[in-house]
Formats: structure tokens, sequence, C-alpha cells
């Protein structure tokens, strides 16, 4: 026993320290506490078959469990747990030996006791961004529904609608008043003589079939036997210096979860007059009359004393640009009381009747979040055909305007030229930079793979959890990303809903009107999508990725 005792005395604390940073319990063992070791040992049994069990599972799946608030919560506890009993695997054996203690040598063990707890800090750092995120993005079925507007997303019209009636105004939430106007009709305004082309007045019995169906017997909805995920995805334009926040960017995604196929619909931002759901498809005639052309409106009588103009005759539509649909509904809480966000929930209902296709969820992101979730990624690479030279609007308060100029061919973007990829349009059209959009989404989601994710974690999270806003439920969340990883980025179909073809009226304005027929019917084709099928996008397409 003394030979032990002597033995014990003259071992390193430091190097038992370093033992048992190594593995816990060696350093115990190094000192003769060997069944202190032992059961300082024991976790690593845990330990081990927990990481065989992690090794097993996939990186999807890893991601779909890392994501549930339950197994973070679980996370944080078992991690605290780890530091705790891996710091006291490096100093217990070091107070324990015989050796001799100073202050050089406890200066050592700390910095041991600081590398064994680093990398669970780290973890700890991945949990608490990852939980941040999920609380400020997605939504849980317990957590009640606050509604916050900010008051730079306001309506502004600086145009006038008539000689010396300049207007700044909303659109009270219909839910909130009485009926005040009964519809006249159910025409559009685009089937009205005078206004739209006079063939299409022949056809206003087939497009108000269309308005009176109910989406479930829409072509394009959720078939039986058939999974599908449907969100709209929206970009809002609102920063420094712009009156309010209009969604220029409206695109709807669709992922068939049983074939592996996905489609992208662009909807233009200038595309008037589209059908509303029918509980407030009344709510904008004010706005549909102050649009009316002023030579029109010179003209108008009331024989009746009705208060109505005998010659109006209401469309029941959206009269204005259908990116202006969100800032006219945002503040809708009677309509949409269960809505996260009332004006996405508005242009999602209006959507779904425009495209013949039931959405699921939408998630809007600002401009300032693009540009921090593209740096976070390190970027996208988007392959471009022509030049792109612009100069790019704040996205943030105090930023400056800035010149972005992008050559022809393969490129990666960082976050400001990323956003004049998709902004810039006075060089093109419209259209194109639709085009564009659909592609960013696309190179977006391929630069988001999971070594990307891990290693620019906590970047990503905040660039997140800052411009994102979305209805998904969190108990949702590991599904979605399981489905989605099974996508082939470079065969997804992208479809913009342009003229002449699928807008081939104008109206007085001369913005384009959708064509419901010609729309739902593309709509059908991508949804009818086969295991085999091929989306094409041709050789020069600014969608390769």
């Amino acid at each position: 026993m003394a030979v032990a005792e002597r033995a014990q005395r003259g071992r390193s604390g430091v190097a038992a320290a370093a033992l048992g940073a190594v593995l816990p319990g060696l350093g115990h063992g190094y000192v003769g506490h060997r069944l202190r070791g032992v059961l300082m040992a024991l976790p690593l049994i845990l330990v081990a078959a927990s990481v065989v069990v992690l090794m097993s599972m996939s990186v999807t799946d890893l991601l779909g469990w890392l994501v549930r608030p339950a197994v973070l919560r679980a996370i944080l506890i078992v991690n605290l747990a780890i530091i705790v009993w891996r710091i006291a695997a490096v100093a217990d054996p070091y107070r324990l030996s015989g050796g001799r203690h100073s202050f050089g040598r406890l200066l050592v063990v700390v910095l041991l006791a600081v590398a064994v707890a680093l990398p669970h800090v780290v973890i700890a750092r991945y949990t608490l961004d990852t939980a941040y995120v999920l609380d400020e993005v997605f939504v849980t079925d317990d957590e009640p529904i606050v509604h916050t507007f900010d008051p730079a997303d306001d309506v502004v019209r600086d145009a006038p609608f008539a000689p010396g009636d300049t207007a700044m105004f909303e659109i009270a939430d219909p839910a909130s008043l009485p009926r005040t106007v009964e519809p006249r009709s159910v025409r559009d305004l685009v089937f009205r003589a005078g206004i739209g082309d006079p063939d299409a007045v022949a056809h206003s019995m087939e497009y108000r079939q269309h308005r009176d169906t109910s989406l479930a017997a829409l072509a394009g909805v959720d078939a039986e036997g058939v999974d599908r995920i449907t969100i709209l995805l929206a970009g809002g334009d609102a920063g420094p210096g712009r009156g309010g926040s209009r969604t220029d960017a409206i695109m709807v995604a669709t992922l068939d979860t049983t074939t592996g196929k996905a489609a992208i619909f662009g909807i233009p931002r200038n595309m008037t007059h589209v059908p509303l759901p029918d509980r407030w498809a009344d709510a904008f005639v004010d706005l549909e009359k102050r649009l009316t052309p002023w030579e029109e409106r010179k003209t108008w009588t009331d024989e009746d004393g009705d208060g109505e103009p005998d010659q109006f005759v209401s469309c029941r539509c959206f009269p204005d640009q259908i990116n202006a649909i969100y800032p006219f509904t945002r503040k809708w809480v009677d309509t949409y009381p269960d809505e996260v966000d009332p004006g996405l929930a508005a242009l999602r209902d209006t959507l779904e009747l425009l495209l013949g296709l039931e959405i699921d969820y939408y998630a809007m992101v600002n401009m300032s979040g693009f540009v921090s979730v593209v740096n976070a990624l390190g970027g996208i690479r988007v392959y471009v055909t022509g030049t792109v030279s612009t100069e790019v609007s704040p996205a943030r308060k105090g930023e400056d305007w800035i010149d972005v100029t992008i050559r022809p061919g393969w490129r990666r973007l960082n976050g400001h030229q990323a956003l004049a990829y998709v902004r810039e349009r006075k060089a093109s059209s419209d259209y194109t930079r639709m085009r564009r959009q659909r592609c960013a989404l696309k190179a977006v989601a391929a630069s988001a793979d999971p070594a990307t994710i891990l290693t620019r974690y906590s970047r990503i999270s905040r660039a997140f959890a800052s411009s994102v806003k979305t209805d998904i439920n969190i108990d949702y969340l590991p599904t979605l990303l399981s489905e989605a990883s099974s996508l082939d980025f470079d065969d997804v179909a992208t479809i913009g809903f342009v003229p002449p073809y699928y807008t081939p009226e104008l109206d007085h304005r001369g913005k384009p009107t959708p064509d419901l027929v010609r729309i739902q019917a593309m709509v059908r084709w991508a949804l009818s999508a086969e295991t085999t099928t091929s989306f094409d996008t041709g050789d020069e397409s600014e969608c390769r990725i």
C-alpha cells in the first residue's frame, strides 16, 4: 500500500488531466483511482450508442430531428451535463494526483478544460440559434397570434387617379363593416365593352363558370391519393425611402411528394383584374371607381338616387396590380383572425382562384433579408445570359445606393449582386426580371445544401430569422425538409404567366389581365408530370444551376 501511495504521489497531475481530456476516466486510472475512473467512463457507453444512431441517420433525417423543439431542449440539457462531465474528467484527476501543483500547471489544466468544453459550447450555440429561428419564424399550435404593423408599410398612392385627385388611403377590413354594396354583375372588367377586347364579351359566361365553381372542383388542386406541398413565396420591396411594402416577387412553388417533381409559377407583379374570393370580392369597389378612366367617370349619373353610378358595374376583382393586394389587406385581422399575416393570406386566397391550385403555406422575405440570406450562404451561383447593369437602392437603413454590373456566363453573386439580379428591369422588362427571380430561388435552394447549412449555420439562421415571415407550422417542418431534400434542382419546371399568351388582354392602362383557362391549363400540365417527365429548360436557360 505504501508503495502504491508513493507511486500515486509521483504521478503528474498535468498528465492525469491530459489523459482525462482524451478519455474520461483514464486520468483517474492513471493516478490509482480505478473505481472512480470506471464510474467516470460509464457515460461513454451512452455516447458511443448515440454516435452509432446518429451515423446511421441521413443528413436530412438528422436535420429533421434537430428542428423539433423538444429535441432541442433535450440537447441543451444533455450538452450541459456533458460539459460538466468532461471538465470533471480533466480537473478531478489533477486534484487527486500527488504531483506538484503550481500556477503554471493549473493554467495548463484550465486550458485543457476549455479545450474539451469548447466543442460543446459550439453545439450549444447551434442549438440556441436553431431554437431562436424556430421561435421567430415558424408558428405553433399553442402560440397566440399577435399582429404588429410597421408604419413604413402603409399604402401610399403617389399618382393621381383623376385631375387634382391625389389619395392616400386604406381599404377597410370587409369583415369589420356591414355589407353596403351588393354586386350587380359577376362579369370581370376585362369582358366589359369599351375596356376589354370586344371578342372577350362572348366568353363572359365561361369566365363566370370559373368564378362560381368551388376551388375543390377546379383542375390542379390536390387530388385524392396525391401528396402535394404548395407554398406561396413572396418578396417584399420595402426599404429605406420606399413607400410601402408591395410583393414585387410573387411565386408559387409546388412539389409532388410521390413523383418528386416540382414547379415554380411566376405571377407578373403588374397583372390586374384577378378574381377575388367571394367573401370579400366587393372590398375594392371604391378603388375600382378611382381607377376607372376619368373621361368615363365624368359621364356617370345617379338617376335612381341610390348613391351608386347607374353606369358602373363592379368587376368583383382586384382592379389594381396584384402586387398591391398585400399592402391593402395586411391589416385585415377580422377577415383573417387566425393568420400570421392577413395580407399574405389574402394574396394566397387570390392566387388559389387564379391558378386553380390549393396553396398550403405562404412565406415572405424582405429585401434586406434576401441580401443577408445570400451572403450567409456564401453567395449563389447562377448562369447569366445577358449583362445586368443597374443601380441598387439600399436594402437597409444607412446603406448607400450601389452600382452593380454582372457580366454574362457563370457567376457567383453576393447579396447585393443577387438583389440587383432579381430587381433589374429598366434595361429589360418585368418578365425578364420574373425569370431571374425564379432562377435565383432555385439557386438559393441549391446552395442550401446540408454541408453549407452546417458550416454557416449561425449566419444563415440569423439572416433567416430576421427576414422571413411564414405560417408554416413548426411541427410540419421536419416533413417539409425531408420532402425538399429529394428535389432535383436541375429538373424543376419554371413557368412565368407573362404576356401575350397568358394575359392576351390589357386594361385601359395597358396592364395585363389574366386568361384563367390558359393559366390553369399550364398548371394542370405541370402538376401531371410523372417520375420520368423531364422539364427541359434549354441550353441557354438562366435557370441552370
